[in-house]
């Protein structure tokens, strides 16, 4: 090896971003509520949370080294509430805060079951 990282992706990273997905919908459906964004339901949180991490990761990818990992994925994250939940812009942020978290935790649950590992790179992106 010559040094550099590797990283072996057990699950695959669409089955990793199906579960984290799945990890945040909830979540993010109740912050919805909390937030009185225009739409709320489980279905709808699911897509923007899946819009949210794939935003994340190509934001991460093409505007990380600009702007840092971890403000690349949240303002991937925000976009899509935003648009796809109808939230305020500081709904947007409450929203971008709980569903950053939970898709970090939910990123590192599944690196320590030996589904994925993680890319240093991108805060709550699974690669």
């Amino acid at each position: 090896m010559n040094g550099g990282a590797h990283y072996s992706v057990v699950a695959g990273p669409l089955a990793s971003l199906v579960l984290l997905t799945l990890l945040v919908a909830l979540p993010m459906k109740i912050g919805a509520h909390l937030v009185h964004a225009k739409y709320t339901g489980l279905i709808r949180c699911g897509f923007a949370a899946f819009v949210g991490l794939l935003g994340a990761l190509l934001v991460s990818v093409f505007l990380g080294g600009l702007i840092g990992p971890l403000l690349a994925c949240a303002l991937g994250y925000l976009l899509a509430i935003r648009a796809m939940l109808g939230t305020t812009f500081l709904g947007a942020i409450g929203l971008t805060l709980i569903a950053l978290l939970v898709s970090t935790v939910g990123g590192w649950l599944l690196s320590e079951l030996g589904m994925v590992l993680l890319a240093p790179h991108a805060a709550g992106v699974v690669v």
